[in-house]
């Protein structure tokens, strides 16, 4: 057989420059614009009490501090009392609201609410009896999301290892996805206010679980990431907002992917902001801070604009009807009456439902901010476009497009705006529509 002829080297060199400058003298593939469409799911709060459930539209409900954690359902070994989450489960499928139940704690018979148990046969046993209840409750999926844990790098809630929580979540996974295929395993949720915790998310996602297969990634048994997104009360002088927040997000997230967990790209793991509030003095409780009304307020609409900009899923405000907890409260001293913050929860929807998010520039993510540091998120939607303005330091002066047609401020009050008039904006959100 006669050899195969070679391609001399300065041959095959000539063949790869022509190639490179062939490309490089083909037009530019045009950049595409990120585009967010805003799901009602996002809107998410957490509620202790089903008979005070918010009128105004939430899309999903996560159940911590409710009364119906693992130690409040099994009363005796192999006992379970489901009457308050039924009640609670009820009260959403009224409303068309997605549930999601925290599995944790551990009844002190198999060890104590924050050990792994002493019978982890007996949280398979738990888990099963929720998911078989729950796939069909009153006809219909009755609990939609099952997240394992709550802040399992916090020791207030967890002192077993970061690989037992590994192997709580291998566990849940086996008994959710044969039991209800279409129900979520959401991880347990993870605070990232401050080294310690930052350390222990990284712990948790190193984590990798014995299995008949060898040694698997925690992630590969979960479908959702969990993140408490509490910022710090201080940073110094500075109080902690809404972008502090997405700053944890952004650290949180490149920890991760150091770690081999997918959170970009098309097979990213989708995130979920399990609890939010500001001004929580360390150790979670209180609040050390005192914001004004519009301040709360303004916190609130950029708290869920932010988060869908980034690309976070749900946002599960912390509480609804707890006004002790957090400086921004939704509920008045009646536990009752909605306080600004509250009706912008509200608002939020009305400028963001039925919308798409998109970067100002094809260059742009959705909600950037410019050089003085004034945000700008876009939405746009059938009868147009609403530009969401705010910066959270300064009072700056913008111009209105020039066919806008009326504004928005946290108040909800609907203004008339002239083609091209001068706005002024400061830390308080301004929505301005327009026709294009």
């Amino acid at each position: 057989m006669r050899p195969a002829r070679r391609t001399p080297v300065r041959q095959l060199l000539t063949v790869v420059v022509v190639a490179v400058l062939a490309a490089a003298l083909l037009p530019a593939a045009p950049a595409v614009a990120v585009r967010i469409t805003v799901d009602r799911r996002l809107f998410g709060l957490h509620d202790t009490d089903p008979t005070s459930m918010p009128l105004t539209s939430m899309g999903s409900i996560r159940l911590w501090d409710a009364g119906v954690t693992w130690r409040d359902i099994e009363t005796s070994p192999g006992t379970y009392d489901f009457t308050r989450l039924d009640a609670i489960v009820a009260a959403a499928q009224a409303r068309g609201v997605e549930v999601t139940l925290v599995l944790g704690m551990t009844p002190d018979f198999y060890g104590g609410a924050t050990s792994y148990p002493s019978d982890p046969g007996a949280w398979t046993r738990y888990v099963t009896a929720v998911v078989t209840r729950y796939r069909s409750f009153n006809g219909t999926r009755g609990i939609h999301a099952y997240q394992v844990w709550n802040e399992a790098n916090v020791k207030g809630y967890w002192t077993g290892s970061p690989v037992q929580m590994g192997e709580l979540t291998r566990s849940t996974w086996n008994v959710v996805k044969p039991a209800d295929r279409g129900a979520l395993v959401v991880g347990p949720a993870l605070a990232v206010r401050i080294a310690e915790q930052t350390r222990g998310l990284g712990q948790y996602y190193y984590a990798r679980i014995r299995s008949a297969n060898g040694y698997i990634p925690v992630w590969r048994f979960l479908d959702v990431i969990s993140l408490n997104l509490y910022p710090l009360d201080r940073y110094g002088s500075k109080l902690g907002t809404p972008e502090t927040s997405m700053s944890l997000l952004a650290k949180a997230k490149e920890d991760m992917q150091l770690r081999g967990v997918p959170v970009s790209g098309k097979r990213a793991k989708p995130i979920w902001n399990t609890e939010i509030n500001y001004g929580l003095a360390t150790g979670g409780t209180g609040a050390s801070t005192t914001l004004s009304s519009e301040r709360q307020a303004a916190y609130v609409l950029r708290t869920y604009l932010l988060n869908a900009a980034r690309g976070v899923r749900r946002v599960h405000w912390y509480v609804w009807d707890r006004p002790a907890i957090g400086n921004t409260k939704m509920l008045g001293a009646d536990a009752a009456t909605p306080t600004l913050a509250g009706k912008a929860f509200g608002l939020a929807q009305s400028w963001m439902l039925n919308g798409t998010l998109v970067g100002a520039s094809k260059t742009a993510q959705p909600c950037a901010k410019d050089r003085a540091g004034t945000y700008t998120c876009v939405i746009a939607y059938a009868g147009g476009v609403k530009r969401v303005y705010w910066n959270p330091s300064r009072s700056v002066k913008l111009k209105a497009a020039r066919d806008a047609t009326f504004k928005v401020g946290v108040y909800g009050m609907r203004t008339a705006v002239k083609s091209g008039a001068t706005l002024r904006v400061d830390y308080r959100p301004l929505m301005v529509r327009s026709k294009s």
